[in-house]
């Protein structure tokens, strides 16, 4: 039997972090949270997941910064990583591109969308 894909969900939203938690686990994905990206950080000690989702606008460490701590651990590097946001800004998905983000969405989400952009990054990686 294949492994469970394992994502790590970083949001400071409450509701949108537990609601893309269950839609996911419905989908069949182990699903970690994580509220902040100290909380992500911690988490990430000990548990390598698949894919990284986080919120861009969050406090006091925002998603490209969570993104640039993580890259620096070598054991992270090759993690798919992606922003889920409400932040539909050219400039902040050209910086995004720029660091090298697999995907950049913006919410709110679909979904079938969203497992599909999953499926799709972890074939290409």
């Amino acid at each position: 039997m294949k492994p469970k894909v394992k994502i790590l969900y970083v949001d400071d939203e409450i509701n949108a972090l537990h609601a893309l938690m269950l839609g996911l686990e419905d989908r069949g994905y182990e699903v970690l949270i994580a509220e902040t990206g100290a909380d992500a950080l911690e988490i990430l000690k000990t548990e390598i997941p698949d894919v990284i989702i986080a919120d861009l606008r969050m406090a006091p460490m925002n998603g490209f910064e969570l993104y640039l701590e993580i890259k620096k651990k070598t054991n992270l590097q090759s993690v798919v990583f992606f922003f889920l946001t409400a932040v539909d800004d050219f400039l902040a998905q050209k910086y995004g591109q720029t660091l090298g983000v697999d995907a950049y969405i913006t919410k709110p989400i679909e979904l079938d969308y969203l497992d599909s952009v999953i499926k799709q990054k972890i074939a290409n990686k």
